[in-house]
């Protein structure tokens, strides 16, 4: 993700706009496609904005001040049919996985079953295709 630009320092930013939970206060999402370990897929980056002061001016200008985490959905073939094959992770600013309170890394398919988790929320996305921004999927 960081070599084709969707993270890190040299990363592609869209225009900031106003989120929500779990999300964060503000989010910037990137899409487009991507190669791992020779498998190609779709992938959904979103950078979740929040603290003082953040505002979609603020994180325009600064964006890693207000940096909370970064969350990805990769949709790998064959990997989970049950939910449109997307393999999902959360990172926090610092690059680190995200764990859930039973300290288990917010990486893959963790987030099955779990209120609040990642395919519990995206389930209700409208299409069915477990994304929200769009129905492409």
């Amino acid at each position: 993700m960081v070599r084709n630009n969707f993270t890190g320092n040299n990363r592609i930013m869209s225009r900031p706009y106003q989120g929500q939970h779990p999300h964060g206060a503000i989010l910037d999402t990137l899409e487009g496609k991507l190669r791992i370990n020779g498998q190609e897929g779709v992938v959904i980056v979103k950078h979740n904005y929040g603290g003082e002061g953040a505002s979609i001016q603020n994180v325009a200008n600064d964006p890693e001040a207000y940096l909370g985490s970064v969350t990805v959905m990769f949709q790998r073939e064959g990997y989970d049919p049950d939910n449109n094959n997307w393999f999902w992770a959360k990172y926090l600013a610092d690059g680190s996985f995200d764990t859930n309170p039973a300290g288990m890394p917010l990486v893959g398919r963790v987030a099955k079953g779990m209120p609040g988790g990642c395919i519990a929320c995206h389930t209700g996305a409208p299409g069915g295709d477990r994304v929200f921004i769009n129905d492409r999927y």
